[in-house]
């Protein structure tokens, strides 16, 4: 393999990436269904320099982590679902989710995403816990029915598409909590508590080519990193073969199985802890990308590379129910972060969290319509 066929657009995206100011992210999936988390807490990027990595993982203030949290014993989610699920599983909303994801109307998603004219869209099509939101025919080894039973990635595409909206796959590369025991408490388990089984690694694997085959995505957007797999490579020349104008982003970062050993982790650890305290949310270890993602902060000076800055419309990018109007962002908080990142190569990649029966929050519906307004 010759080398540019690896971030073969990072310094000459495609001009809709170039013209770009919004995007809209979608988080939504079994985690919609308990839509919990401890909304006392400061935002991701604020929890990560005042209280550390350690801190934020017992006390996330993403929805999206209520599985990690769970196997946090006497963290906020526990205490919460020991007293509202006392006799579920994480797995038993998944069985409600596959029940009411069917009532959910795209169209109606799309429609005000295109009034609020956001240029692209980035679906997570599994997360951390593993849930798939197609009906992938790669099953989940460990779990039965652990994926949608019908093609809402690719329905969210055609529509999208309709509506001249580019179309992105978020997928949880590193992660899968269905392959896991242990939750992730530290840095080093967040980059090396992965499983680095074959079977996972042909999964990961098998799950991105699908997805590039099904739905010839605009955007592969992996999250964390990627497992200790040589194909990495392969894969990246694959996407740019089957869409030349394709964009990766940068959480493809990779740690050899070597370093996951007791002495490993320890020097892991020393060095991530230097890397924490100079804050940031710059991936380590990423050498593939052709732009670059930012989480809950616009902290990017890098004039040469694209950027965009993802977060959610209150803390979290998964639906809390519990949030209110102080932790909502506002519209003007919106135009000043896209006024001030636009100019040096960025967009805001803003999330959508809807409930378990795919409806769009009220809150988020009106600052999607303020959008609407002003654009």
């Amino acid at each position: 393999m010759t080398s540019n066929l690896v971030n073969i657009n990072r310094y000459n995206p495609p001009n809709w990436f170039k013209q770009a100011d919004l995007g809209i992210f979608i988080h939504w999936g079994p985690y919609s269904v308990p839509a919990y988390a401890p909304i006392e807490e400061d935002d991701f990027d604020q929890i990560v320099k005042k209280r550390g990595l350690e801190y934020l993982f017992v006390h996330t203030p993403y929805a999206e982590w209520y599985q990690n949290s769970l196997r946090i014993k006497n963290s906020p989610v526990y205490d919460y679902h020991k007293k509202n699920y006392p006799n579920l599983s994480y797995e038993d909303f998944v069985k409600d989710f596959r029940a009411s994801a069917k009532n959910v109307d795209i169209e109606a998603w799309v429609d005000l995403f295109s009034k609020a004219k956001a240029k692209y869209l980035v679906i997570v099509s599994k997360h951390h816990d593993g849930f798939v939101m197609f009906d992938s025919k790669h099953k989940n080894p460990n779990i039965d029915d652990y994926c949608l039973d019908f093609d809402f990635v690719g329905d969210l595409a055609k529509a999208c598409r309709k509506k001249d909206i580019k179309f992105g796959v978020y997928y949880s590369s590193l992660l899968d909590w269905t392959f896991t025991k242990e939750p992730i408490k530290s840095s080093t388990d967040i980059l090396l508590g992965n499983d680095k089984s074959k079977t996972y690694a042909d999964y990961c694997y098998n799950h991105w080519i699908e997805i590039i085959d099904r739905y010839k995505p605009d955007i592969l957007w992996s999250d964390i990193g990627y497992p200790w797999d040589q194909r990495l490579e392969d894969l990246f020349a694959y996407y740019y073969k089957e869409v030349p104008n394709g964009l990766v982003n940068d959480r493809w970062g990779q740690w050899p199985n070597y370093i996951r050993n007791p002495l490993g982790k320890l020097l892991f650890s020393m060095g991530a802890r230097i890397v924490e305290k100079k804050g940031g949310s710059d991936p380590a270890g990423t050498k593939y990308f052709d732009y670059k993602t930012l989480e809950y902060t616009s902290n990017w000076t890098e004039s040469q590379i694209y950027f965009e800055v993802c977060r959610g419309m209150d803390k979290s990018f998964g639906y809390n129910k519990y949030s209110s109007k102080k932790d909502y962002i506002s519209i003007e908080e919106i135009e000043k972060i896209i006024s001030d990142i636009y100019p040096k190569k960025g967009r805001l990649l803003l999330n959508v969290g809807p409930d378990m029966n795919g409806n769009i929050p009220d809150y988020q519906e009106n600052i999607l319509k303020d959008l609407e307004k002003i654009r």
